[in-house]
């Protein structure tokens, strides 16, 4: 890890744990923003319905930047018809200064200036938001559809250097307002996926986000050596990992064959 000390970054006046989930949120479901006529940014996250217990555990984290009013239900739009979770900061200087060191004329910036400053927990927040384990249940990917193909590049520099972890930048093409675009992600192999896996467990808020680390085998002998190591991380929840584990395995073709 890069010895941070001295910079700016690390002397803002907040905690270490809410700077962390501020900077992996802003990566994932969260942002920063300003609102007239408030001169300082606030700092706002939202969520689906059926992610009640993970954006709680969030909010209870943000003591420190959050308002009487700071908590609401959206309803739900033409995009989603589950209602959404919504949370705004009260409006400070300490976000303001956040906010300086990674947007410009409000666009996330993605530099290694503040990404050196993330710590597992803000890895791990950002996998909780964005990340999905895909295809044979090995394999792992962060959705980063807003990011340019730089930016992706500059986020997969950072991963091998600070974290040892080799990621692969792939495009694919979506449907976004009517129409086909091409978006770029990073997706990690199984060795990849482990390695990230056992920085951020340890880090992750709730045992009800297991399913997140699920990653799948067909030989019993691998597959028992990857749930001791999720017992290692979740000690309280054997049960909850063998049955996530089995009904997974149900829900995919791969496995039932």
């Amino acid at each position: 890890m890069p010895n941070l000390y001295n910079k700016k970054l690390a002397q803002i006046s907040l905690s270490t744990s809410c700077k962390a989930i501020i900077l992996g949120s802003i990566l994932g479901d969260g942002c920063l923003k300003f609102y007239k006529p408030y001169k300082n940014a606030r700092f706002w996250i939202r969520h689906s319905i059926v992610q009640k217990q993970y954006w709680e555990w969030k909010i209870s984290q943000l003591d420190e930047i959050r308002t009487q009013k700071s908590e609401r239900i959206q309803s739900p739009h033409d995009l989603s018809r589950k209602k959404k979770l919504f949370f705004q900061s009260a409006a400070l200087e300490e976000l303001t200064q956040i906010y300086k060191r990674t947007y410009k004329k409000n666009i996330l910036q993605i530099k290694r200036t503040w990404l050196n400053h993330m710590t597992p927990l803000s890895l791990a927040i950002w996998w909780l938001d964005d990340g999905s384990i895909i295809k044979n249940g090995r394999n792992g990917v962060l959705c980063t559809d807003a990011f340019t193909k730089k930016e992706l590049k500059i986020l997969k520099r950072y991963f091998i250097i600070v974290w040892n972890v080799d990621v692969r930048i792939g495009q694919i093409h979506r449907m976004y307002k009517g129409e086909y675009r091409s978006v770029f992600r990073l997706y990690f192999n199984t060795t990849s996926l482990k390695k990230f896996f056992r920085i951020i467990m340890s880090s992750t808020p709730l045992p009800s986000m297991i399913s997140k680390y699920c990653i799948l085998y067909k030989d019993a002998e691998l597959q028992q050596r990857w749930i001791s190591e999720m017992i290692l991380a979740f000690p309280m929840c054997e049960k909850e990992i063998m049955e996530t584990i089995r009904q997974r395995k149900m829900q995919l073709k791969y496995f039932r064959k």
